[in-house]
C-alpha cells in the first residue's frame, strides 16, 4: 500500500482544520454495557491538560480553577478515532464537538463481567470499563446521583455552586448509608461484581470524571455512570430540562438489559418521583421498587403513592447491619 505523503502545508491546514490528531489531545470513553450482545459506547477527543491528582486539601481557589477548566475543553473535530476490545476494533470519527459514538455488536461470546476497551488516536489512548451483563443478574438498579446520593442542595442555586464548584471530589458529601446499601442491593445478584448498575446523572460530561472519582473514592459499587452531553450545538441535551433526558436514559436501559427489575432511587428536589412513576406506570413488571430521599424545602410537596422514603430505609439498613 502506498504511504500517503503530505507537504508542510497540508498538515497545517489538517491541523487547523481537525483532520488529525495533535501530540497534545487526549482521548476520553465513557463506560458502557452490553447485553445480549449489542450495546454503545461514546467518547471524546480533546486538546490535553496537564493531570492533577485531587487531594482532600485542596482549597477553594484551586478546586473553582479546575472546576472551571474541566467545563471548558477545547474539543477537537474530525479526528480518526479507534476503539478496540480482545481482537475486534471499531473505526469513528469525532463530530464538531469533539465527540464520537461506536455500535458495538456481536458480542455475545464475551464472558460476563467487567473488561477494559480502548480508544486511540494518533499520539494517544485511554481504557475504560465495559459491563457484560450476566444473564444470571436480575436485580438491577438505576440511582440519581445529585441530592440522592451526593449532597448538592440543587434547591439552592448558591449552595449548589458552592458544592459544585468549591469542593473536588475527594471533599464532596456523600449522603451516609447509602453506599452500603447499594453495595447491599448489588449483592442480591448472582454475580454481585457484574450488577447492573446505573448512575443516572444530569450534570453534564465535562464533570464525569470527577464524579467518577467521587463513587470509588466512597466505597459506591462500580456500575455504569452516565452523564449528559451539553454541547454548542443542536445535539447538545438540553442542560436543565431533566425529563425528557432522564426517560430517554432509563428506557434505553431497560431495552437493553432486558431480563432485570430494577430498583429506582432518586430525590424530590426536582422531578425523579413524577418521572420515576411514568416509567413504572409504561413498564410496571419491570420496577421492583421507587425510594426517593426527601429534600424538598417545602414540606407539602405531594408524596406518591407506592413510592417509598430513603430515610427509612436508610435506617432499617443501619439497623440490621448493627444487628
Amino acid at each position: 500500500m502506498k504511504r500517503r505523503r503530505f507537504s508542510a502545508g497540508v498538515l497545517l491546514l489538517l491541523l487547523l482544520q481537525g483532520g488529525i490528531a495533535r501530540p497534545e489531545d487526549r482521548i476520553q470513553l465513557y463506560p458502557a454495557f452490553v447485553s445480549g450482545g449489542m450495546g454503545a459506547i461514546e467518547g471524546r477527543v480533546i486538546a490535553s491538560e496537564e493531570a492533577i491528582p485531587y487531594a482532600a486539601s485542596e482549597g477553594r481557589r484551586a478546586n473553582l480553577r479546575r472546576s472551571l477548566g474541566a467545563l471548558v475543553n477545547e474539543e477537537r473535530a474530525h479526528v480518526p478515532v479507534t476503539v478496540r476490545l480482545v481482537e475486534r476494533h471499531w473505526p469513528a470519527t469525532t463530530d464538531v464537538e469533539g465527540y464520537f459514538r461506536v455500535e458495538l455488536s456481536e458480542l455475545a461470546a464475551l464472558m460476563p463481567g467487567w473488561h477494559q476497551i480502548a480508544g486511540e488516536i494518533a499520539g494517544a489512548s485511554t481504557e475504560t470499563g465495559l459491563l457484560v451483563v450476566p444473564d444470571a443478574n436480575v436485580h438491577g438498579l438505576i440511582s440519581d446521583l445529585d441530592d440522592t446520593i451526593l449532597v448538592t442542595e440543587v434547591t439552592s442555586t448558591r449552595r449548589m455552586l458552592a458544592n459544585t464548584l468549591l469542593r473536588n471530589p475527594m471533599q464532596r458529601e456523600a449522603v451516609p448509608g447509602t453506599a452500603a446499601l447499594y453495595r447491599e442491593l448489588a449483592a442480591k445478584n448472582a454475580d454481585a461484581a457484574a450488577a447492573p448498575v446505573f448512575y443516572l446523572s444530569a450534570s453534564p460530561r465535562q464533570l464525569h470524571f470527577s464524579i467518577e472519582t467521587f463513587l470509588a473514592y466512597n466505597g459506591f459499587p462500580r456500575g455504569v455512570l452516565i452523564t449528559k452531553r451539553v454541547t454548542n450545538d443542536e445535539t447538545s441535551e438540553a442542560l436543565f430540562d431533566q425529563a425528557p433526558y432522564k426517560k430517554a436514559r432509563i428506557e434505553e436501559i431497560l431495552a437493553r438489559v432486558p431480563h432485570a427489575r430494577f430498583t429506582l432511587i432518586g430525590d424530590d428536589g426536582e422531578h425523579d418521583p413524577e418521572i420515576y412513576e411514568e416509567i413504572r406506570n409504561a413498564h410496571p413488571e419491570r420496577i421492583e421498587a421507587i425510594w426517593i430521599r426527601r429534600v424538598h424545602p417545602d414540606p407539602e410537596r405531594p408524596k406518591l403513592a407506592g413510592q417509598g422514603d430513603l430515610a427509612v430505609l436508610l435506617d432499617g439498613h443501619c439497623c440490621a447491619a448493627q444487628d
